[in-house]
């Protein structure tokens, strides 16, 4: 309580002093304090100042053209930010309870309603979202611009804010700058030409207060603050009401003007609701090297055969923990996992087994989560039954009727962000009497990660929702991170012994070609089917996301061998394993003299 009398001594104090800088420059200062919060499992804001103090996700107020100060407390539940996409305002990521950050900026020139979100995962869709009103509320008719003449005319309708972010983040890529190009969701883009060479004029203009430096960004201000784009007349902004700001539609005619805003707010749904969220999310590249939770699944970690045994009843224990883990040297990620690794537990049963469900979402989640089993025959696989509040538990049974190798993963929407993130994991059932006895059995599974930076980018690496949905990773990992099997937890075996690999593709979107250099694999179960005859002889075998495979091989030569995708570029992006094998050398079979320069 005592901290919170000094932040709020704090905030009214930076109020005076903003208050007194904004007369001069003609604008007020505001200032809001948030918290998070979470209530029946829902998360929100918690307005904590006295404007606002109790309301949940509080509507803000602000006049035109007013400059305010918002706050925000990390309470406890989870990593948040707080974005205010339309204006493109955002803070960093709060990680700790108490931890605070502000954002301040200017309004627009207008009246209008801005959203305000918070920018981690799908915390917004799980309800931390709000309003800022500026000005009056607005009746739903055209937006006014102005003519080349100065003489107002009708827009189209404006585009929402969702959109605007969407178009200036360039949710389709260099699509907005190729027109007459459908992009990847089948629009045709308007032609930017012109608006690229007025913002370069407009930019170099002594009257211009904005600071657009492109194209998207010069419509963006145009559209949200054209108090930036103010008259000779008017310099500090806005502009009294007899004088008119220069705005976009001084250099551009209306049917330009009409096709861009159409263009906009034609967007399907599915191109820019996400696209806010994620534009919120701050990158990492400039932070320092970070360090996070081990959340390497080791690939012996995995129970023993079943031996004979008759169907009988087994519990199996699963829970979702949300957690801050290692991706590479130096760079973190916020993992969501199956019991704290990944991929989650490898789960064995018997055909014929009835198998009891428990399903436990951590209580420090910021997400619901629940579980599919493709092993599973019902509706959802388990999922319809499982979708979990933070500290809740739900549980399901299931018979298993079909003996296999069996993919499970998390089925809240949006699914594929909750694979990728992390959760995933296997189930074998096995058939009557078992599979062959081997030496060793290794547990590997396959999966993407989608971050707001670059491959090798240090610092907490925040997920990224367009990469997702445009199916570019930038991590391609073995058991969870890079390294995992190279430098963490390596397979190993000795000459002469005969292991198994359980492998699997958590996804949620590549097909895996796996293949282990130097060595070729006696038996395949094809898409882990243990009822069919195993190929045999095989150098490489494909896994769709969402499967599996069961592949067995006598190690005769001792040495490294590497376990990789064969769409190799994959290497260059983190996806290698060892198999590190001991024993006597074996010439008769592979001799020569090593040399330099070799890729493996």
């Amino acid at each position: 309580m005592k901290v919170f009398k000094v932040l709020i001594l704090f905030l009214l104090g930076a109020l005076l002093i903003t208050a007194c800088a904004g007369a001069v420059a003609n604008l007020s200062g505001k200032e809001y304090v948030l918290t998070t919060d979470l209530k029946d499992g829902k998360l929100m804001f918690l307005g904590v100042s006295d404007e606002i103090n109790g309301q949940t996700n509080p509507t803000l107020s602000a006049d035109p053209g007013e400059t305010i100060t918002v706050t925000l407390i990390n309470g406890g539940m989870g990593q948040h930010s707080l974005s205010f996409p339309a204006l493109r305002a955002s803070t960093d990521v709060v990680k700790e309870k108490g931890q605070t950050v502000s954002v301040t900026f200017t309004v627009p020139y207008r009246d209008v309603s801005l959203e305000y979100i918070d920018g981690v995962g799908n915390n917004a869709k799980l309800g931390m979202q709000g309003v800022l009103q500026v000005g009056a509320p607005q009746a739903s008719q055209p937006a006014s611009d102005v003519s080349a003449n100065n003489v107002p005319v009708q827009n189209a309708s404006a585009p929402d804010p969702a959109v605007l972010t969407a178009f200036q983040k360039g949710t389709c890529g260099s699509c907005h700058t190729i027109p007459g190009i459908p992009n990847a969701k089948g629009m045709v883009g308007p032609d930017l030409t012109n608006i690229g060479n007025t913002a370069s004029q407009r930019v170099a203009d002594s009257t211009y207060t904005g600071s657009a430096k492109t194209p998207e960004d010069y419509l963006h201000e145009s559209i949200v603050n054209p108090g930036a784009f103010v008259s000779p007349d008017c310099p500090m902004g806005p502009c009294p009401a007899n004088v008119m700001p220069t705005t976009l539609s001084q250099t551009l005619t209306q049917d330009e003007i009409n096709s861009i805003v159409g263009y906009l707010s034609r967007l399907p749904g599915g191109a820019y609701s996400d696209a806010g969220v994620a534009s919120a999310a701050p990158t990492a590249t400039a932070q320092a090297p970070t360090t996070g939770a081990n959340i390497v699944r080791d690939p012996t970690d995995l129970p023993a055969p079943l031996g004979n045994r008759e169907p009988t009843t087994v519990r199996i224990d699963l829970e979702a923990i949300e957690v801050v883990g290692q991706l590479a040297d130096g760079t973190t990620f916020p993992y969501w996992t199956f019991n704290g690794k990944v991929p989650g537990p490898f789960f064995r049963v018997r055909v014929g087994d009835t198998v009891e469900v428990h399903f436990k979402n951590n209580a420090s989640s910021t997400m619901n989560h629940s579980v599919d089993f493709h092993a599973v025959t019902g509706p959802g696989g388990g999922a319809v039954f499982t979708p979990t509040e933070p500290g809740k538990e739900t549980m399901f049974t299931f018979k298993a009727l079909n003996p296999g190798l069996y993919v499970y993963h998390c089925a809240t929407p949006m699914v594929a962000e909750h694979i990728a993130n992390g959760m995933y994991g296997m189930i074998l059932v096995e058939p009557e009497g078992g599979l062959p006895k081997v030496d060793r059995e290794f547990y590997v599974m396959q999966g993407e990660i989608y971050t707001t930076g670059k491959f090798g980018d240090q610092g907490m690496q925040m997920p990224d929702t367009d990469k997702l949905l445009n199916e570019t990773p930038d991590y391609y990992v073995l058991n969870g991170n890079v390294g995992a099997l190279t430098t963490t937890a390596p397979l190993k075996a000795n000459v002469g012994e005969t292991i198994r690999i359980f492998f699997g593709v958590g996804g949620p979107n590549k097909t895996s070609s796996f293949h282990v250099i130097g060595e070729i694999f006696d038996r395949v179960y094809n898409l882990a089917s243990v009822t069919s005859d195993p190929l045999t002889n095989v150098q490489t075998t494909l896994v769709p996301p969402g499967g599996a495979t069961i592949v067995e091989m006598q190690l005769q030569v001792p040495g490294r061998y590497i376990l990789v995708d064969h769409a190799l570029a994959r290497l260059q992006r983190g996806l290698a394993g060892y198999l590190m094998v001991d024993g006597p050398a074996a010439p008769e079979i592979f001799d020569g003299t090593p040399m330099p320069g070799s890729g493996h």
